[in-house]
């Protein structure tokens, strides 16, 4: 009892002690308060400040760096009414020295940046791929829409008109003469491609790419609607252009300020009807073309074969026949084109003559004009052209896996090599696109425009019974395909619940991918026996029916990105050639999976969760061609363990392998692999101690590339490796020596990143004239140590001499970008970026010479805070297309030489433009003319390279 009253006393004294003391300290506390809330508050103005510059450049602040901020408002509130009250000492020395505590803590906290990085910067217009304008109608029609733009008074126009008229021509080529205006007419110009069947997500997922929003895969189209509204609403000026509309868009649901004065809307259809349902201000039709303009378009079509004698008089009947159409013009006149037999222009003028009786309409009477391109197609290429519309409308094709299909339905001869196969498929897509029937999409995809598919459609059903095409992709499921279907595509058709589809015994192809089924029924393939290509990519199924085992015939079998878990037995799939696993969930290979002698292509690409392939699985594979295992779990250990699962040395034992990407532990596998290399046409192979999700980019053709991250090359043995490699990327290593890079040859392109060590890259030692003979891009990012790139003067020889692009990034330590050493061995140098490089003054260390560089084609250069010129004497740049200069004000010249036929544009701050120096006003003049301002130039800009 007496210890318990002898602490509580203890407590109190302290207590008591604390009070005094608080008390005492009283005025020296609201001193301090008072200053420490006056940084407070200057601290907080600067972070605003920041966030709004960073939401200017479209950045998303970091949720910790808002609560702060209202943390730190809301405190000196709360100081201030402290401050103001009044009161006694003793009752407020307490929430004095609380606060006190507060404030400082508030003040302690530091931001390295307020929001989150963009991956580039958001251009207020993007070029857009399109033919120009021909004629005089054209050219008033784009004159009189650019006028329309610049009046306050109108908001929202449409350009309608028949299909195939033009409309998406003329307002592509608007686009890019709002690109090339400057300054920019808009802050931002954001294009929309509109569907058929309106879907506002997809609407919303292009507006979203445009300006940098991310878009989760759980987000509602509410939620979207109302960032993107926030995002748009921090705009000035904004055009958004949808073509192609069907019927009325939700501006509202989607997230488009449409009744703010800064937001204007332009809009293509066919329909009069939309014009009047979107509220527009100006209805403007586009027209058909006139007789001469029609005329002129056939000319630039067709090409000089017109001049023949005896063509002009059918190819005239032929476009007057058109009712100045241009679509169905261009058309015919590109398949007409380098085509001098009489015969086969008057056969082109009388097929079109006899369709045109078979179509009651505009629309089909311009399928029948189209159709004349698909008539001239050979009967296999026709069938590729059908085979196109199998797919949703605008949807962008992957030209790989479509050449598979085109193998595995028979199209293409499936005894060719993948090679030889993509080679030859590839030769049938350009020929589509040559006649117009499929156009370019990103590299590697083709887009099948909707009129062209349309008329695939229409084609296909007028021919059902001979090719068996049925597609109802990108509609909700409606009916069934007839019985003598072959090739059925019921892409995101909302499918849940599979029918069944018992009669159809002649069924080749069969796509269901994208549709939220989970279970196909047990005996839904027992019939399919003639099915050649299986697609359930997409979908939510876990696993296959028993009656999987039935598709004896099948060729091309793609699940990837499926809820499966497990596969069952493969062995009855013989004739299987690909099989694409990709993204699954899948565990381990099933038993028997060697024996798919038949498999060419296995793509086990992002398996996460593989960890099991059973020893012989992959030997058994002896056609084998490509294998994809990039981003896979699966550990290629170099001898077989306990578990018995496959070895690096069955990939060895594959004699046709020729395209390879894994991800390996160490190169000890790799040893004795030099001649195996070599067979490879092209590999992709990380040698990395971890794992990892992402990579700087995915290998191109015939790229032989090797990563190697984290690696010590003093204690590995690289030198067959490096000499098989084409493409190598260095990340946080160590160890390198002149001889490793004597040992790359045959390389092409060099990226080192985070190689601290690296202080000069290559010496003035013996045989340094024999380094990188063949190597065409050069990329070094961040090296905190690099110094020079060629140290000392090297003899000429092949150093060097195929660089053609050259990237330094953020390389503290380093003077110059190209040093006069390095300036005698790169007249190949075809573009110079440098970006975040502290010490470099000078970009081209040519001395107080005049240097030549012939091939110099752009110069890119940012952010480099002591640069004070790009070289020193003066550089001769015959071919000069581009210079950019971003925040570089201490640069005060161009000592330039440059061709005024050559020059194409120089970008950079205004600020930066005013303050040069020039030697006379004509130099000044000759630049002036090309010059455009960054808009938002105060905002720092970031790029990222790959």
């Amino acid at each position: 009892m007496d210890g318990v009253v002898y602490d509580g006393a203890k407590i109190f004294v302290k207590l008591i002690y604390s009070s005094v003391k608080t008390y005492s300290k009283y005025e020296e506390n609201i001193n301090e308060l008072r200053e420490e809330t006056a940084i407070l508050t200057n601290k907080r103005m600067a972070v605003e400040e920041d966030v709004t510059l960073a939401k200017l450049e479209e950045k998303i602040p970091k949720p910790h760096v808002i609560k702060w901020l209202m943390m730190a408002s809301r405190v000196e509130d709360d100081v201030r009414l402290l401050l103001d009250g009044g009161g006694s000492k003793m009752m407020q020395s307490w929430t004095v020295a609380k606060k006190l505590n507060l404030v400082k803590e508030l003040n302690s906290t530091h931001f390295e940046t307020v929001a989150y990085e963009k991956s580039s910067p958001i251009k207020p217009v993007m070029e857009m791929a399109v033919p120009p304008l021909v004629g005089q109608g054209a050219a008033s029609d784009m004159k009189q829409l650019l006028e329309m733009l610049n009046r306050d008074d109108i908001r929202r126009i449409a350009v309608w008109g028949k299909g195939g008229v033009g409309k998406t021509t003329l307002v592509k080529n608007l686009n890019n003469e709002l690109y090339l205006s400057s300054p920019n007419t808009f802050d931002i110009v954001i294009w929309v491609q509109v569907c058929r069947s309106l879907d506002l997500s997809t609407i919303q997922s292009q507006i979203a790419k445009r300006i940098h929003l991310k878009v989760e895969a759980g987000d509602t189209t509410h939620s979207i609607a109302s960032r993107v509204l926030q995002r748009l609403k921090l705009r000035r000026k904004i055009l958004l252009i949808f073509d192609d509309v069907w019927e009325k868009i939700d501006l509202d649901a989607v997230g488009i300020p449409s009744r703010d004065p800064f937001c204007k809307i332009l809009l293509t259809t066919r329909s009069r009807d939309v014009c009047r349902h979107m509220a527009v201000d100006v209805s403007f039709q586009v027209n058909l073309m006139s007789e001469e303009d029609a005329w002129n378009l056939f000319v630039h079509s067709a090409g000089p074969v017109l001049d023949l004698n005896g063509i002009e008089s059918p190819a005239r009947k032929i476009v007057a026949g058109f009712n100045g159409m241009p679509l169905a013009i261009k058309t015919l006149g590109n398949s007409m084109r380098d085509r001098p037999q009489i015969e086969l222009w008057r056969n082109a003028y009388l097929r079109w003559r006899c369709s045109s009786p078979l179509f009651k309409n505009i629309e089909k009477e311009i399928f029948g004009t189209l159709a004349t391109s698909y008539y001239s197609l050979p009967s296999k290429i026709k069938q590729c052209f059908l085979f196109c519309s199998l797919y949703p409308a605008s949807f962008s094709i992957d030209v790989r896996e479509l050449i598979q299909c085109w193998v595995s339905d028979g199209l293409i001869n499936e005894n060719l090599s993948v090679e030889e196969a993509y080679n030859y498929g590839v030769g049938l897509v350009e020929h589509l696109k040559d006649s117009c029937l499929l156009d370019q999409d990103s590299e590697g995809t083709v887009r099948m425009h909707d009129i062209f598919r349309d008329l695939a459609i229409l084609l296909s059903q007028s021919q059902e019974l001979l090719y068996g095409f049925h597609t109802q992709s990108g509609l909700p499921f409606c009916q069934m395909p007839s019985e003598s279907s072959k090739r059925v595509s019921l892409i995101r058709c909302r499918i849940k619940k599979l029918p069944e589809f018992s009669v159809y015994s002649q069924l080749t192809v069969l796509f269901l991918q994208g549709n939220p089924m989970q279970k196909i029924p047990n005996e839904f393939f027992r019939n399919l026996i003639s099915l050649r290509v299986l697609n359930l990519s997409e979908t939510r199924i876990t696993s296959l029916p028993p009656s999987f085992i039935f598709l004896c015939e099948l060729r091309s079998l793609f699940l990837r990105n499926c809820s499966i878990e497990k596969l069952p037995s493969l062995k009855s799939l013989s004739k299987l050639l690909v099989l694409d696993l990709s993204s699954t969930t899948i565990k381990a290979l099933p038993k028997g999976f060697g024996s798919l002698q038949s498999l060419r292509e296995l793509n086990l690409s992002c398996t996460h969760f593989l960890n099991k392939i059973v020893a012989g699985s992959i030997s058994g594979l002896s056609s084998l061609e490509t294998l994809d295992m990039s981003f896979s779990s699966y550990n290629w250990n170099p001898k077989t363990g306990a578990d018995q699962n496959a070895t690096f040395d069955e990939l060895l034992s594959l004699q046709h392998l020729s395209v390879l990407k894994l991800r390996l532990d160490s190169v000890k596998c790799l040893e004795s692999a030099s001649l195996w290399l070599k067979k490879l046409t092209r590999f992709d192979i990380q040698i990395s101690p971890w794992s990892h999700d992402s990579n700087h980019h995915v290998a191109k053709r015939n790229e032989k590339r090797l990563v190697l991250r984290g690696v010590n090359l003093l204690q590995e043995d690289l030198k067959d490796l490096l000499h098989n490699t084409s493409s190598l990327d260095m990340l946080v290593c160590v160890g390198m020596r002149q001889r490793h890079w004597l040992s790359l040859s045959f390389l092409i392109s060099l990226n080192l990143s985070h190689c601290d060590v690296i202080t000069c890259l290559i010496s003035n030692r013996i045989s340094s004239w024999e380094l990188f003979p063949n190597l065409q891009h050069l990329v070094l990012n961040h090296l905190q140590n690099l110094k020079t790139i060629v140290g000392g003067i090297i003899p000429r020889g092949k150093f060097l001499r195929n660089l053609t692009t050259i990237q330094v990034l953020d390389c503290p330590m380093l003077k110059g970008a190209v040093s006069y050493a390095m300036l005698q061995h790169v007249k190949k140098l075809e573009e110079i970026t440098v970006c975040g490089c502290k010490s470099m003054s000078c970009i081209i260390e040519s001395g107080e010479h005049e240097e030549t560089l012939p091939c110099l084609r752009v110069l890119d250069i940012s952010n480099m805070v002591n640069l004070r010129s790009i070289c020193k004497g003066t550089s001769v740049c015959p071919v000069l297309q581009q210079i950019k200069v971003f925040h570089c004000y201490g640069l005060n010249n161009l000592p330039l030489l440059v061709p005024n036929s050559c020059m194409n544009k120089i970008e950079g701050d205004i600020k930066w433009w005013n303050s040069l120096r020039w030697d006379d006003d004509e130099i000044k003049n000759f630049f002036q003319q090309h010059f455009q301002a960054y808009p938002n130039e105060n905002c720092p800009r970031k790029r990222k390279y790959k």
